[in-house]
């Protein structure tokens, strides 16, 4: 014999309904929409900071190679281009705050030193740094 109850339980259980489906699609795609301004946001703080560590970088390398100079005529203020790993283009400047004075009885001393990198597309300064660099003669 069957038996009918096992029967209108196993046809009334038949999974999920079109409704059902569309209804958790729904919730999906909300839940989607409320996450993609974090996303958005996410991405770019990445690209600016990527920017920033090349900035960075390039100010640290300016001031070693600044470091490296012993003399006073050696340190000479200098400005060029490089592109980052982004493509933007970054404007590295080395300034030097002092003339090197002609008499060999004012050595030592230091002369101030500053290095400034900033976006070519739109002039705002990245990174900058300004140190005292010690020289032993002209």
């Amino acid at each position: 014999m069957i038996d009918r109850r096992t029967d209108r339980t196993l046809s009334g259980q038949t999974g999920f309904g079109l409704i059902e489906i569309v209804v958790a699609m729904f919730l999906l795609a909300l839940l989607a929409v409320a996450f993609l301004p974090f996303l958005v946001r996410g991405i770019t703080q990445s690209s600016v900071n990527s920017t920033l560590a090349a900035a960075t970088a390039l100010v640290n390398r300016e001031m070693e190679n600044a470091r490296a100079q012993t003399t006073c005529s050696a340190l000479t203020a200098t400005t060029y281009s490089v592109p980052d790993a982004r493509g933007v283009t970054l404007q590295v400047t080395r300034t030097v705050g002092a003339a090197c004075p002609a008499s060999l009885s004012s050595y030592p001393l230091t002369v101030p030193v500053g290095v400034t990198v900033a976006r070519t597309d739109t002039g705002g300064v990245v990174s900058s740094a300004t140190t005292l660099i010690f020289v032993t003669t002209f």
